[in-house]
């Protein structure tokens, strides 16, 4: 049974405080549950959930490279999808994206509703692992 959207919690990684602000009041007004961070770091120092969970992380941060993460949440046994955004959008990138098994990847500025629709997917689908190699 999907999980509704009022029990999926979404995290968003972005350094660009105004988008942060913007993801925020978006996915709070689809009734999802939402929390922000400015890098991969601040994110990866706080306590996740795993269940329902969903991640929307800009492509360039300061810190570690968002690209790690995937394999830096399944170094610490949590299965979560990943979805990227980017202002860069450049091919090699969108092959790292397919090579490490991103649940998705938008170019800014992103689309509201398919945004939406991808976390809720992303989260509501059986989940494999994120090393696609």
């Amino acid at each position: 049974m999907p999980a509704p959207r009022e029990q999926i919690q979404v995290y968003i990684i972005d350094d660009e405080e105004s988008l942060r602000r913007a993801l925020l009041r978006l996915l709070h007004a689809a009734g999802f549950k939402a929390s922000a961070y400015s890098c991969v770091d601040d994110f990866l120092a706080t306590s996740v959930e795993c269940a329902s969970t969903c991640i929307v992380a800009d492509v360039h941060t300061e810190g570690t490279n968002s690209l790690d993460l995937p394999l830096r949440l399944e170094q610490r046994g949590l299965n979560i999808p990943v979805i990227f955004i980017t202002a860069y959008d450049t091919p090699e990138t969108r092959e790292q994206i397919k090579q490490i098994g991103a649940a998705g990847y938008f170019r800014k500025p992103v689309d509201d509703q398919a945004l939406i629709d991808a976390i809720y997917w992303a989260c509501n689908e059986p989940q494999i692992s994120m090393n696609t190699s």
